[in-house]
């Protein structure tokens, strides 16, 4: 039987899949009668189903090494410190069978960056940089509102706000996975994948905004 972990699940979670979360509101929500009132109280997110498992990714994983088929994360990798980036990748290796895939979904930089220069020297909105700096996500100042106390602290605990450790684009990512050790690496659209069949129960409903899609191999 294939093992195919979706790290950073969010609300996507496919039956066929390990679905990943670091969520604390994730993770409460499993709870009996818990998992209920959590959402109302605090006006959080509420999932649609409790196939998953709370995974802190700063730590190695649980996984033997050479048991994964399939490592899939969809806009994670830009919240990774430098450091929890590069223990990523290496747990990603290690745990991957001969022939696994990895396959990273992230803000795409240069996209980002190129709609910015283009908007903002057509004049199609009146702020170019306000839409420029949602985007990458780095710092906004409010971006979460007024939060209760309990809220607030909960939120602490769990790193908020999750804006983006680092952006990449398809040379910078290219060049972490060659790095690492993995090969034949492609980028590839939405929803297309050159290696993993059931891509679309993973790659949720719609597309991500403007990203890359980068898979590739371990030899």
């Amino acid at each position: 039987m294939s093992l195919k972990i979706n790290h950073g699940c969010g609300n996507v979670r496919p039956a066929n899949w390990l679905n990943t979360d670091s969520s604390i509101n994730a993770l409460f929500q499993r709870i009996p009668y818990i998992g209920k009132i959590l959402p109302r109280f605090f006006h959080s997110v509420k999932y649609n189903s409790s196939n998953v498992v709370y995974v802190n990714l700063n730590k190695r994983w649980n996984q033997k090494s050479n048991s994964v088929d399939v490592i899939y994360a969809s806009h994670l990798f830009e919240h990774l410190c430098i450091k929890s980036r590069d223990l990523f990748l290496q747990e990603a290796y290690r745990v991957l069978k001969q022939d696994g895939i990895i396959r990273l979904v992230v803000p795409d930089l240069y996209k980002i960056c190129k709609k910015y220069v283009n908007e903002f020297e057509a004049n199609e909105i009146k702020n170019p940089s306000s839409e420029f700096m949602w985007a990458i996500n780095m710092h906004v100042e409010g971006q979460y509102g007024d939060m209760g106390f309990i809220k607030r602290k909960l939120a602490q605990i769990q790193g908020y706000p999750h804006q983006h450790k680092f952006m990449y684009d398809q040379k910078s990512i290219g060049r972490l996975l060659e790095k690492n050790g993995f090969v034949r690496i492609n980028f590839m659209s939405y929803g297309e994948s050159n290696y993993i069949k059931d891509i679309q129960d993973v790659e949720g409903e719609k597309e991500s905004y403007l990203s890359v899609y980068a898979e590739a191999i371990k030899p």
